[in-house]
């Protein structure tokens, strides 16, 4: 009997950054559930994500919605020379 293994392109953080460029306006909850993760470890990926400046946060009501900022380079040495709008036109 074979076994899959389950694995992921992306790391946690690349995994929402792209579910967010993808899904613009999107909800904590929109991302945990289309990510298969808690909501408070959604979360704890958003923070670092905007920490970074990845990530905007924009408040509607109690929710937050979040968009990425195209204009923002990536922290990784070997891609800091793209911005986030590169890279996701790149992958898409």
């Amino acid at each position: 009997m074979t076994t899959e293994k389950s694995w992921r392109l992306f790391c946690s953080h690349g995994a929402v950054l792209f579910y967010i460029a993808r899904h613009p306006n999107c909800t904590i909850d929109d991302i945990s559930c289309a990510l298969v993760v808690t909501p408070r470890t959604a979360w704890r990926l958003v923070r670092d994500l905007k920490g970074s400046g990845l990530v905007a946060a924009h408040a509607d009501g109690r929710r937050h919605r979040y968009s990425i900022e195209e204009e923002s380079s990536l922290p990784d040495p070997a891609l800091s020379h793209l911005n986030l709008r590169d890279l996701m036109n790149a992958l898409a």
